[in-house]
């Protein structure tokens, strides 16, 4: 029974994941998730008292994507531009594709909405995911493989928003402009030699 249980509750998650992707979290209710599901309501309510228990949860759920995906990439045997590359391509599957929306854009889109349990949260996200990036710059920075000016914080957030911003226009004018706006990012890192 209890298998079946954390089996039910992760479908809940994931179904919700998607629907944060493809709708926002505001756009969304436990009956599209029952239905989907086909389950009651009192179900979902079971495993999430309050729709935000289960924005929570998601953002865990998010996080915990991002940390399968940085220890792959901490573990990748290459440099640190490479790695960088790692974490690109890992957002472009996650949150790159035509009906989709990254979804921790999708939180963010929806700030203002969001009930306050969330707010810490998805500020937990937003700095994990930073941390990461600025991790990945100073690696290069500290090997003489990127240069860039300022504080490597500033950098990371540089880094991000090129990326979830074109994650967003290649949504409407396609993959190449993705593309197009990482290797001008990346090539504005790249140490001169």
């Amino acid at each position: 029974m209890q298998v079946r249980l954390k089996n039910r509750k992760q479908q809940i998650v994931d179904l919700a994941l998607e629907l944060l992707q493809t709708r926002g979290f505001e756009n969304f209710s436990y009956q599209d998730l029952a239905r989907q599901l086909g389950i009651t309501k009192a179900s979902i309510h079971h495993h999430f008292p309050k729709k935000e228990d289960l924005g929570v949860a998601l953002c865990q759920a998010i996080q915990d994507w991002h940390e399968r995906e940085f220890s792959k990439s901490r573990a990748f045997a290459g440099s640190a531009l490479e790695k960088l590359d790692r974490y690109v391509r890992g957002t472009l599957r996650y949150g790159g594709c035509e009906k989709k929306i990254c979804p921790l854009s999708s939180l963010q889109a929806d700030i203002a909405s969001l009930p306050e349990a969330m707010r810490p949260a998805l500020k937990r996200l937003d700095d994990h995911e930073l941390e990461f990036v600025a991790e990945l710059l100073q690696q290069g920075r500290d090997n003489g493989e990127l240069s860039f000016p300022g504080d490597v914080r500033a950098q990371a957030v540089l880094v991000v928003l090129t990326c979830k911003a074109a994650l967003q226009y290649s949504r409407v004018h396609g993959s190449e402009m993705f593309d197009e706006a990482m290797a001008q990012m990346k090539q504005l890192m790249v140490a001169s030699q």
